[in-house]
Order: structure tokens, then C-alpha cells, then sequence
């Protein structure tokens, strides 16, 4: 595998510069919203707002109801069929 070099490397990330002190706030508002309006979203990205509310929401009962939705998405998800011979 090649290395790439280091003019192709974009020096100015986000790492560099400082987030909002409320950024954990604001994702977690955010994957709020997404989960209360999930007939508009896809399950890949319901998916996700429940792994942010587990990881960012301070109340236990939220973070295991978002757990639970994101494993039942992915058990369903994983018995839709896929295309192919059908």
C-alpha cells in the first residue's frame, strides 16, 4: 500500500480548529429530532442518532431505549433481503 504524501493532506481539520463548548449538546438535539421523525429517514442514519443519544444523553432509561431501536433496526435490517436471486 502507498503512502500518501504529505502535500495531499489537508492540514486544516477540524482538529486544528476549536469546536463549540455545546457541541455534545447540539448532536445530541439533533439525533433527538432524527429519532422522533423517523418515517423520514433512513435506518442507517436512525442508527447512528441512537448511537449519539447513547453515547451523549445523560439519563440511563434514554440511552437503553436507544440502544434497544438501534439493535432492533439492525436485526431487521439484516433479514431484508438484499437483492440477488430471490
Amino acid at each position: 500500500m502507498s503512502q500518501i504524501p504529505d502535500a495531499a493532506i489537508d492540514h486544516s481539520s477540524t482538529t486544528d480548529t476549536a469546536c463549540p463548548p455545546d457541541w455534545p449538546a447540539q448532536r445530541l438535539s439533533e439525533a433527538r429530532g432524527i429519532v422522533a421523525d423517523f418515517v423520514h429517514h433512513p435506518d442507517s442514519l436512525i442508527i447512528l442518532a441512537c448511537r449519539a443519544i447513547a453515547a451523549h444523553s445523560p439519563e440511563d432509561q434514554e440511552r437503553r431505549e436507544a440502544l434497544a431501536l438501534a439493535g432492533l433496526l439492525i436485526a431487521v435490517s439484516n433479514r431484508k433481503a438484499k437483492g440477488g436471486d430471490a
